[in-house]
């Protein structure tokens, strides 16, 4: 059977078969349709707007649980820098305090012990112009708000002594308090928990509005009792994206999402309204159509669902009220999904209008209606541009080709598995001088009439590999400046995985390699005119260093500074000036010895556990001495480097693992860490020159040319360095240097 007979059955016979099927089908339960349509829409809206309030209720839990993580991590900052500070004691000097309850605002005066740090005194600074020791600097590292609590008395009332949270008239809040005991009668739980010596995490009510907070004892010198807490927070209504997400959402047609308060003085107020134009109105004693008290009805509902014996799954109840809008003569009935954030005491609805959803159960019977009659039409319609529209389609696919291969500014050149031309683009055509109508199926010499290079490309093609890279000159416009031409070799599969041929692309990268060679003078030429005054710096800070027994403590402490920060900006160059000699092909000159591998192993880890507080290195290496033959500074400098990128690329300590062991090849060392890793992206270009895995502002300090030199001078070496990683798990850099048997001599560079 000929092909197009097969395209106009393939074309015609299911449509004229959905068509009669469809047409019966429709005329025989059209009845039952139009029921199975209303049920169907109906449950389809409630599982919408049940599906939103669980998406809402994941959303906060989200937005808790990540705000809640950084707070954590800012306690941490703030216990660090109130450690550092020095010790808290209290003076036997009295001062006096207006304190006022945070929630009553009653106020009464009390006399209390000063409150030191470091036997400073930490003050009563109400002004944000003048800096508060401790809450400051914390809000200056992580953002937020913080403050030092002191206790006031036996019950565990906590005065705020240094804070940073503001209050309306737009000063610090020192002189408000935390009482024990809330004004509802209840033991209030930030109280509660520190005085039993834990952490308090979660929401909590600071000075005039809601925060995320952490707060943490502070003990007395025998740790017996608590004499005061270190806050850390932030306010819950600052979480903008998340407001923002919620009053996006809508339900049906012109449904949306609320979310009220659930208990104590924030029953029934909306915390979240629609377009947020009704924030902060008290509804709980709101009436429906028929004088019914629906939303304290609904708000019951959302707190019942506080015990819910399922963790795994977010709780939805559902209400049904009349409304009635401003204006309207009717009342309308509206369905609210609801669910209850417990963490935040907030009871979330999705509400729509049931009557949004009529038009669809009128739509749904008069398709029904026409339904037989459009299939119908549309199946005749079908079988008679079927055939014409196969041809259109063939012709269709194969102008695309064509337009593909037209408008493709770089050389593309596609070969079967006999490497016979398929197709070449216009801009193959136009640089080889050859027409496609002469090509087609011929080989690749009758397109590339220049041997040598022919030659190449087919070497190239013969690999059956993607990705294989080769450059070649080509005459330029001008006599004497070739242009320099890239290929790159990629391979055509079936969706099986089978070869069919082979996709060579050749690109110009003259530019390319015009702006290199001029990055790397530029490079080379900062990194010389910077040694000179570089050198300068470095020698009068010492000169100053070793005359500085009269110099105080603070100048002293400067020229250290000036000198350390001198010599990295001193490495730095010395990094620069080592890629531009590798980028120049000069290479780096290297000294070779026989030394003691294991020694310098053991000499560069020395001075790098210095480095951290948080790390463990645990080594194996041989007992016995590993003599090779190397440059000794070099193979410093490479351990150095990979060594400080373990300790810096896992920040949160951890293990060091450095392992070594003498192999048939050579020398094998392994250094392998638990920090952050890398992502196979990241990996695969972790020796390029300037490149970061990260290079964000919170990234660690580097510029990315470390690994580059390290992996230049092992090749100098004679050996090879590669990297094993995996993101969130940690990182380990293989390296592996031979034995040389000949006697070591200093090299040239290479």
């Amino acid at each position: 059977m000929k092909i197009g007979i097969k395209i106009t059955l393939m074309a015609v016979l299911p449509i004229v078969l959905t068509a009669v099927i469809v047409l019966a089908v429709s005329l025989y339960q059209k009845a039952l349709l139009q029921e199975y349509f209303s049920t169907e829409i109906d449950r389809q809206a409630r599982s919408e707007a049940q599906k939103i309030a669980q998406d809402v209720y994941l959303m906060c839990r989200s937005a808790q649980e990540s705000v809640q993580l950084t707070v954590d991590a800012s306690l941490r900052v703030a216990v660090d820098i109130l450690t550092r500070r020095g010790p808290v004691s209290f003076a036997e000097r009295q001062v006096d305090w207006e304190a006022v309850n945070q929630f009553t605002h009653d106020a009464h005066r009390i006399s209390l012990p000063r409150m030191l740090i470091d036997e400073q005194w930490l003050g009563q600074n109400r002004n944000f112009a003048e800096a508060t020791p401790v809450v400051d600097a914390t809000r200056q590292l992580v953002g937020g708000t913080a403050t030092i609590f002191q206790r006031m008395n036996d019950a565990g009332d906590l005065l705020r002594v240094a804070t940073n949270v503001e209050t309306h008239d737009g000063k610090r809040a020192i002189g408000t308090y935390i009482p024990a005991v809330n004004p509802d009668g209840q033991t209030n739980p930030v109280v509660a928990a520190l005085l039993r010596g834990e952490t308090f995490r979660g929401r909590a009510y600071v000075v005039n509005a809601w925060y995320i907070t952490a707060y943490q004892p502070i003990w007395d010198a025998s740790r017996q009792h608590v004499v005061g807490a270190l806050y850390v927070g932030v306010k819950q209504e600052n979480l903008q994206s998340l407001r923002q997400g919620i009053m996006d959402i809508v339900v049906g047609e012109t449904g949306y999402v609320w979310v009220m308060g659930g208990q104590g003085e924030q029953a029934g107020r909306y915390v979240i309204s629609k377009d947020g134009a009704r924030d902060g109105e008290f509804l709980f004693d709101l009436l429906d159509d028929e004088g019914q008290l629906f939303v304290r009805r609904m708000i019951g509902k959302g707190l019942a669902l506080a015990n819910h014996d399922d963790q795994d799954s977010v709780p939805v109840t559902f209400d049904r009220y009349p409304w009635r809008n401003p204006g309207e003569s009717k009342a309308r009935y509206k369905s609210v999904a609801i669910s209850y954030f417990a963490p935040w005491d907030w009871v979330i609805g999705a509400a729509y209008y049931e009557s949004d959803f009529k038009p669809v159960h009128l739509r749904a019977t008069e398709a029904l209606n026409r339904m037989a009659l459009w299939v119908t039409v549309a199946a005749l319609l079908m079988v008679f541009l079927a055939l014409p529209a196969g041809r259109l389609v063939a012709k269709g696919i194969r102008s695309r080709i064509d337009c593909i291969l037209n408008s493709v500014h770089d050389v593309l050149i596609v070969t079967d598995t006999q490497d016979h031309i398929l197709m070449v683009s216009r801009a193959a055509e136009q640089l080889f001088g050859k027409k496609m109508k002469s090509l087609r199926a011929q080989p690749l010499s009758s397109l590339v009439s220049d041997r040598s290079l022919c030659t190449t490309i087919e070497t190239a093609l013969e690999k059956r590999l993607s990705g294989v890279v080769f450059h070649f000159d080509w005459p330029g416009e001008k006599p004497g400046q070739p242009r320099v031409m890239q290929g790159r070799t990629s391979v055509v599969e079936t969706g099986g995985g089978h070869s069919i041929g082979m996709l060579l692309t050749i690109h110009d990268v003259t530019g390319e390699r015009e702006v290199e060679r001029l990055k790397s003078e530029l490079l080379s030429t900062a990194a010389h005119e910077l040694n000179t005054p570089l050198a300068a710096i470095i020698g009068y800070t010492e000169l100053l260093l070793a005359e500085s027994a009269e110099c105080s403590e603070y100048q002293q402490e400067s020229l250290e500074y000036i000198h350390k920060k001198a010599w990295a900006l001193s490495k730095i160059v010395d990094d620069l000036l080592d890629v531009s000699r590798i980028e120049a092909g000069k290479g780096i000159p290297i000294s070779q010895a026989p030394e003691d591998f294991t020694e310098i192993i053991h000499h560069v880890l020395y001075h790098v556990q210095h480095m951290t507080n948080l790390h463990q290195f645990e080594t194996d290496l041989p007992a016995t001495p590993m003599i090779l033959c190397v440059d000794r500074l070099k193979m410093e400098q490479v351990l150095e480097n990979i060594f400080s990128n373990a300790i810096k690329f896992s920040p949160g300590g951890g293990s060091i693992a450095i392992r070594g062991r003498m192999e048939k090849d050579g020398f094998y060392l392994s250094v392998t860490d638990q920090g952050i890793g890398m992502a196979p992206e990241q990996k695969a270009r972790v020796f390029d020159k300037f490149y970061r895995a990260d290079s964000s502002s919170t990234a660690v300090s580097g510029t990315g040319l470390g690994m580059t030199i390290a992996r230049h001078i092992i090749d100098i070496h004679g050996g090879k360095v590669w990297i094993e990683s995996i993101a969130g798990r940690g990182t380990t850099v293989h390296l592996m240097l031979p034995v040389e048997s000949e006697e070591c001599s200093p090299q040239e560079p290479v």
